[in-house]
């Protein structure tokens, strides 16, 4: 099986891309953007300033690990927020079906309760509290 030279293993950090993330949406100006990613990550923000502007491209390992670590807690972050909105969306789509018909989409109420039990978590804890949404159901199970 033939070698691979070390320059094609190596895979190139955006480092402007990464801070981007960490840092989140821009607001206020550049240098307080910069400040909020160096926070996050734990690092100065001389260091977070030079790997942006490209001063360096090679960061030590401790500072390209806290900074690699930040970006991939903010993506999780992210996730998780955009995770809880689809729930919240399934779960006033079922009220608003709930409040118009209950008995008539029952099957589709269940069904976006259910969704958003899943991708909220609900599901995880095993708390079924919430019971049914809507009409004559509202908190009891059939």
């Amino acid at each position: 099986m033939p070698e691979k030279k070390a320059e094609d293993m190596e895979q190139a950090i955006n480092w402007p891309d990464e801070i981007g993330i960490i840092a989140g949406p821009f607001g206020g100006n550049r240098k307080s953007w910069l400040a909020r990613a160096a926070r996050h990550a734990g690092v100065t923000y001389r260091q977070i300033k030079a790997l942006y502007y490209g001063e360096h491209d090679d960061p030590r390992h401790s500072v390209g690990m806290k900074l690699l670590a930040a970006a991939q807690e903010a993506r999780i972050q992210r996730a998780k927020c955009d995770a809880l909105n689809v729930a919240e969306f399934f779960s006033r789509h079922a009220q608003a079906l709930a409040s118009v018909n209950p008995d008539l989409d029952r099957k589709r109420i269940d069904e976006f309760v259910s969704a958003a039990r899943a991708i909220g978590g609900g599901d995880r804890t095993g708390d079924s509290s919430e019971g049914r949404v809507g009409g004559p159901y509202l908190g009891k199970d059939p």
